[in-house]
């Protein structure tokens, strides 16, 4: 946390007098989300070129905070052989209702400390109980551990009476990954569906350094060659190519609707736009949200940026509608 601390005020300076220059890097910047998105940035090149656990260790010191956090409860329980976190809101959640949460985090990091800010304000506003798997991080656990432990949670709630009419898979960046493969993997074995899927800033292409991967990384807050790493670092032995591993390359014929947001300045911006024209080509009902000049999970920061909630809401107004429910 003390090395965040220290890049954003060195942010503010250097910011400050970039914008003296230049103007807003981005036209709809302010100038408190630039000094953020700097940080972030800074950050992020500093800790990308650490070793796997100690990467892991610098993004566990930076724990999200926020109101949300008290608006839930949470608890701790094994389904399958996987830990989870449980999130239900303190008033109105919708028993029937569950959100399955895959983080985010290159495969490699992502916790209760990053995402629980996040996930307590899609509980709240889906009135769900949100079940965010602890799954196994690469390197020590490579593909397919994440997906075989999302696989279990998902199997392990259906067996233990949940619906899957009632039950949307969610996940961020490498979660939406996992959420997409996930699906397609549930279809393949012939197991019920869940009634939606969420892609939030979704990695869905593990071999993609072209477009937007390049053209937005002066805006973005990570650089393409930690994409090479991150790759690297899940796959083992195993091929990028692998639709298992880069679902965007699978057949998604037959998924349920999904919703997908990115933001224009990710450098994932073109993969995602590509992968929602693939999949209504398939006859999948896409829902694509694009929000301008925004970087990578943004939705992190609505505590500090509120007006960011509002992604947040349209995911619990979609699950709400989509589990045909809104009690």
């Amino acid at each position: 946390m003390g090395w965040f601390v220290l890049y954003l005020w060195m942010s503010v300076i250097s910011v400050a007098l970039a914008r003296l220059r230049r103007g807003p890097l981005r036209p709809t910047w302010s100038f408190g989300y630039e000094v953020v998105t700097c940080a972030q940035k800074r950050f992020h090149e500093r800790v990308a070129r650490l070793s796997p656990v100690a990467e892991r260790r610098a993004w566990g010191s930076i724990r999200a905070s926020g109101p949300a956090l008290r608006r839930v409860a949470r608890d701790r329980e094994k389904l399958g052989s996987v830990e989870v976190v449980t999130l239900t809101p303190h008033e109105e959640p919708n028993p029937q209702r569950v959100v399955l949460y895959l983080h985010g985090g290159s495969f490699i990091y992502g916790s209760e400390s990053s995402h629980g800010e996040l996930c307590s304000r899609l509980a709240l506003a889906s009135r769900a109980k949100v079940v965010f798997p602890l799954y196994r991080l690469a390197p020590e656990h490579p593909f397919p551990a994440a997906l075989d432990d999302a696989m279990g949670v998902y199997r392990a709630l259906v067996e233990g009476g949940i619906s899957p009419r009632n039950l949307v898979l969610a996940g961020d960046s490498a979660g939406g990954n996992l959420v997409l493969a996930l699906l397609a993997l549930l279809r393949d074995e012939g197991v019920e569906l869940p009634c939606a899927g969420v892609l939030i800033s979704p990695w869905v292409d593990l071999a993609a350094r072209d477009g937007s991967m390049q053209e937005n990384e002066p805006y973005d807050w990570a650089s393409p060659w930690m994409f090479d790493r991150w790759a690297r670092e899940y796959m083992g032995q195993g091929n990028v190519r692998d639709p298992r591993a880069s679902p965007a390359l699978a057949d998604l014929r037959g998924l349920p609707p999904l919703l997908i947001q990115i933001g224009t300045a990710e450098l994932l911006y073109d993969q995602v736009t590509a992968l929602a024209q693939r999949a209504r080509s398939a006859g999948v009902d896409v829902t694509l949200e694009e929000y301008p000049d925004l970087t990578h999970l943004w939705h992190s920061l609505a505590p500090m940026f509120p007006k960011f909630q509002a992604g947040m809401d349209r995911i619990g107004a979609f699950a709400i509608h989509r589990t045909g429910s809104s009690a």
